[in-house]
């Protein structure tokens, strides 16, 4: 049994240590601790679950997302490998990699565009959809579970907290490239 299976346990863990980095460091808020602690935890559990859900299948998180993007882009299954990199979140070569094992699977096939012979966009296969389908449904499946667990208003608060978040390391970001919002819109 780890630490991420008993919540109460790396609660106090972590508020143990926020307190002793709250002793330390009198200038620096450390509520981080416990909640970055804790987002640590549910990454860990998450890409657990993923990998346990997708090795029967043959394929990664990173891969089943490239199936999944590709078959909920409407109106047709097919994106550039640019479009598809940025998605993902992947650099250059590990989109390459990716598209070359979906290809190899038959998930994929590269097609070049005929109004450009330079440009080729990825197009899910019939194998691919099917296989988007599966593993999508499995995970969702599992996640739902996983989730009843915080009941429909807790499941807003989390989004809305998240988005929240997300938007402060944006903030962030932002504010250590010296931008202001005033150049983002």
């Amino acid at each position: 049994m780890s630490r991420f299976d008993r919540p109460k346990a790396l609660g106090r863990q972590l508020r143990a240590a926020a307190e002793v980095w709250r002793d330390r460091f009198e200038d620096v808020d450390s509520t981080g601790v416990e909640i970055f602690g804790r987002l640590d935890a549910v990454t860990q559990c998450w890409s657990s679950l993923c990998r346990e859900i997708l090795a029967p299948f043959g394929i990664n998180y990173a891969e089943m997302k490239t199936l999944g993007i590709l078959r909920t882009t409407r109106p047709q299954p097919r994106r550039s490998p640019t479009e598809l990199r940025q998605l993902v979140g992947q650099t250059s070569a590990g989109m390459t990699r990716i598209l070359d094992k979906l290809e190899e699977l038959d998930l994929v096939r590269r097609e070049p565009l005929e109004v450009d012979g330079r440009r080729v966009d990825i197009v899910l296969t019939r194998r691919g959809a099917l296989l988007a389908d599966r593993t999508n449904h499995t995970l969702m499946s599992r996640q739902n579970d996983v989730l009843t667990t915080l009941g429909v208003d807790g499941i807003d608060t989390m989004r809305v907290a998240l988005d929240t978040l997300l938007a402060g390391f944006a903030d962030a970001r932002d504010r250590d490239r010296g931008l202001d919002d005033d150049e983002n819109d």
